[in-house]
């Protein structure tokens, strides 16, 4: 919760918008019941500027993932960003560094976790994606048409999207799925 509100804040810091009441984690129930661990209370904006702030924790923690990932183990950037299951195996698993190095092994599993569950948006950060997308897959679409040579744009354009947000979002989507289902087991674990 706090990487993920902080991220928010730093948003807001970024584009000069005002902060009126920060609470990286903060439990508490809202007036329709629903669960609330932080939140950050700031001035409307318009679009793009709200939208960039609702969308901190989607751009920013997976990129924080990738970094932490790259400084603490032995992988390269080149590598974390373009992850493969052979490489991820031989420098993860194969090479020793969960057994060889606990501590810092540990720092980068409760990092990586905290990263990554700290992407997920909430239901007030997704209001402004849809906009978002439109204005986004536009500019892929005219870098696409300004391209010389190309055949196809469209399938170009839709293709550089997708590779780039594969490359961005692999390892973060990992370590979710990773936590949801270590998660979903220790639930059913204590249950019995």
């Amino acid at each position: 919760m706090v990487l993920h509100e902080g991220t928010h804040y730093l948003a807001c810091l970024l584009t000069g918008t005002r902060v009126s009441r920060f609470a990286p984690f903060s439990p508490n129930r809202s007036h329709d019941g629903r669960l609330v661990l932080g939140y950050i209370r700031h001035e409307r904006r318009a679009f793009p500027i709200g939208a960039i702030i609702g969308l901190a924790p989607i751009l920013l923690n997976p990129l924080g993932l990738l970094f932490v990932t790259a400084f603490l183990t032995p992988l390269t950037l080149q590598e974390v960003v373009h992850p493969t299951v052979e490489v991820m195996v031989k420098a993860i698993f194969a090479s020793g560094f969960l057994t060889d190095t606990p501590l810092l092994a540990t720092s980068w599993v409760y990092l990586s976790l905290s990263f990554a569950l700290g992407s997920v948006p909430s239901r007030e950060d997704l209001s402004s994606l849809p906009v978002l997308l439109l204005i986004f897959g536009g500019g892929i679409l005219l870098i696409g048409l300004l391209r010389i040579g190309s055949e196809s744009v469209l399938s170009s354009a839709i293709y550089d999207q997708s590779a780039l947000a594969a490359s961005l979002y692999a390892l973060p989507a990992t370590v979710a799925v990773v936590a949801a289902l270590t998660m979903w087991l220790a639930g059913r674990v204590i249950r019995y």
